[in-house]
């Protein structure tokens, strides 16, 4: 069905079961009232400043139906704050709205629910439904094909939010309508209406959802932190602590001197190289370096660790910091022939006589469990901040704020 304006000649298409009685030409802005087959002239109102987005007319394909946009609306509310309202309609007479609020879209379905909620929230399928606004709203332009009379007094309504679904109440008198609202992305929107001239977003928007399905990820989170400790015990289960090399060396002859062990084979999946280094230190230092020299590659990797211990009497009171023996890790040692290059430096004049080392492959440790627990652990906390701060954004400045301290 085409129709065409009188007054311009612009002609729009539409579909042939939609019954309309008024129709604003979105080219001159004739407003008609459409009487047994014909059309009446009745006045002509202003140009928005504010061109719509989509055109009267467009096709697109929601749900697997095919939908036509057969009108435009323009509200503002009584703080100025605008929004547009696009309505659709099938061809078996479905009617669905696209609603635009600062680059922000939702797709809206007339609902029917039990109006008789409490002050602050309503109970949807089984969702809970946050209030977020009350005021007074008005038409303040319109293009296209409409059933009712343009009203230019003011209808009441209110805004109930999960994002990124919502649930918006209009009153007129005592009639009161429900709609269901989805949040829906620009992308899906230009696919849809095959657009790409779409207003950039501004803000959060009330329906907008949060990057990421915060639920979905701490159970992935718990999830990965169970496998990794099953893992974690699985593999230290299974692995076999081999002493690679112990030794006492005298550091009155064997003092910045190089020492090897012997060239030794491991076997087994990847796992750390625990070092024990322990020495006399009394009131001095020692510096170990160490090399771990693959005989099969030819591949190095240098390590070092320092002993000191000093202790003393200070305003009457013993202390000492420092230790004789520390432990260490070199993560990732996979199998292979390897052989390990000692070089001891103790500090001079030090009576350090003995350095002690035990080196271990395949010793059970506890320390990457604690790390990959730690970093879903900080990651979790650090999304909740970011979802945090996304949700203020989205309640900034509004009276029913749950952020409110002085709600």
């Amino acid at each position: 069905m085409e129709i065409t304006c009188v007054r311009c000649s612009a002609s729009f298409e539409l579909i042939d079961n939609f019954n309309f009685k008024y129709y604003t030409c979105p080219s001159c802005n004739s407003n008609y009232k459409y009487k047994s087959g014909e059309f009446v002239f009745l006045d002509t109102t202003s140009q928005s400043s504010y061109v719509p987005k989509i055109k009267i007319g467009a096709k697109g394909i929601i749900d697997t139906i095919a939908y036509t946009v057969v009108n435009y609306v323009h509200k503002k509310n009584e703080k100025g704050e605008s929004w547009f309202e696009y309505q659709l309609v099938s061809k078996s007479g479905e009617i669905i709205y696209l609603t635009e609020e600062a680059g922000h879209w939702s797709l809206e379905k007339s609902i029917t629910i039990n109006s008789a909620t409490n002050k602050e929230t309503i109970l949807y399928n089984a969702i809970e439904f946050k209030k977020y606004e009350v005021g007074k709203s008005k038409e303040y332009y319109r293009v296209g094909f409409f059933e009712d009379k343009l009203d230019t007094g003011f209808s009441h309504y209110e805004e109930f939010i999960a994002p990124p679904f919502g649930i918006s109440i209009e009153t007129n008198g005592k009639h009161k309508d429900f709609y269901l609202g989805e949040y829906i992305s620009q992308k899906e929107i230009k696919k849809i209406l095959a657009t790409t001239d779409l207003k950039p977003k501004n803000g959060i928007g009330a329906l907008q959802p949060f990057y990421y399905n915060l639920s979905q990820v701490y159970t992935i989170f718990i999830i990965g932190i169970l496998l990794t400790t099953l893992l974690h015990i699985v593999f230290y289960t299974q692995s076999k602590e081999q002493l690679i090399f112990e030794n006492v060396i005298d550091l009155d002859k064997g003092n910045n001197k190089e020492k090897y062990t012997n060239v030794f084979t491991l076997n087994g999946p990847i796992a750390p190289l625990n070092i024990t280094v322990a020495s006399d230190v009394d009131n001095s230092w020692i510096t170990t370096d160490f090399v771990l020299i693959n005989e099969e590659t030819g591949e190095q990797v240098y390590f070092a660790k320092d002993l000191e211990y000093y202790y003393g009497n200070s305003e009457g009171e013993n202390w000492n910091e420092g230790s004789k023996q520390e432990e260490f890790n070199i993560c990732g040692v996979s199998s292979g022939k390897y052989k390990i290059m000692v070089l001891p430096s103790k500090e001079e004049n030090s009576k350090n006589s003995y350095l002690r080392l035990k080196i271990y492959w395949g010793k059970p440790d506890n320390w990457n469990l604690y790390v990959s627990i730690f970093i879903f652990l900080a990651l979790g906390v650090i999304l909740f901040i970011i979802k945090n701060n996304f949700e203020n954004k989205r309640w900034e400045d509004n009276y029913y704020s749950p952020y409110k301290k002085d709600k």
